[in-house]
């Protein structure tokens, strides 16, 4: 399987008054194309200040990072823009749809911060997942679990190689974060390399690895082994 993401002695730390706070501590990690991620830990842990620095969000760190083959210290703030609008999508724990537009035009602004140019169509995704009925519906005249799966559609719009879910059943009921995982588990057979940080130890023993992050660093393996 292609690397998607590749990343060694991963630091990130800060001052708070007299105290050096480390967050992130000489880190490893990788993940491939197609591969489903889970990482578990308690708040605070560093869990989204790792999502933020593989998602191109936060560029104050220690160590290497390679991205689709690039390094990250070669990429200057454009370049690195276009990789995460063409190569990141982002799935969080609320929604955030536009409610003024539809559900196919919310999935669709990927597409169009890119100029449109972008393969395939929002109604094919929608189709693929069995979601083809809410196209033309607003926001609020569907279910919060239609729309968190709208959210993931429109993080799947733009082909990503990455899609980055943060907490993305926090909100759910458990048919309908199961519904989620679900989907989840559909974007890496399409391809995506899916990394998803949870409280939820039940959700992240639906990836193929799980994760736990404490004391700066990463431990686990393969789900069925947590």
């Amino acid at each position: 399987m292609d690397k998607i993401v590749e990343i060694s002695g991963l630091g990130k730390a800060y001052t708070q008054g007299h105290e050096q706070i480390i967050v992130l501590e000489e880190l490893d990690f990788s993940i491939s194309r197609g591969e489903f991620v889970s990482i578990v830990g308690p708040s605070g842990s560093g869990k989204s200040t790792f999502l933020n620095i593989i998602g191109l969000l936060d560029d104050v760190y220690s160590g290497e990072i390679k991205l689709f083959g690039r390094k990250l210290e070669d990429l200057d703030e454009s370049e690195k823009a276009v990789l995460r609008l063409k190569n990141i999508g982002f799935v969080f724990q609320f929604d955030s749809l536009l409610p003024e537009f539809t559900v196919l035009e919310n999935i669709e602004m990927p597409a169009r911060l890119l100029g449109g140019d972008v393969p395939g169509s929002g109604l094919d995704l929608l189709k693929r997942f069995g979601l083809e009925v809410i196209a033309d519906k607003f926001p609020m005249d569907i279910s919060g679990g239609e729309k968190q799966r709208a959210a993931m559609l429109r993080a799947l719009r733009n082909g990503p190689a990455l899609l980055i879910a943060d907490e993305p059943t926090g909100n759910l009921d458990r048919h309908n974060s199961g519904v989620i995982l679900d989907d989840l588990k559909r974007a890496a057979g399409l391809g995506a390399a899916v990394l998803m940080v949870t409280h939820n130890e039940e959700a992240a023993r639906r990836a193929d690895r799980v994760l736990r992050m404490g004391g700066g660093k990463l431990s686990g393996g393969p789900a069925n082994a947590v």
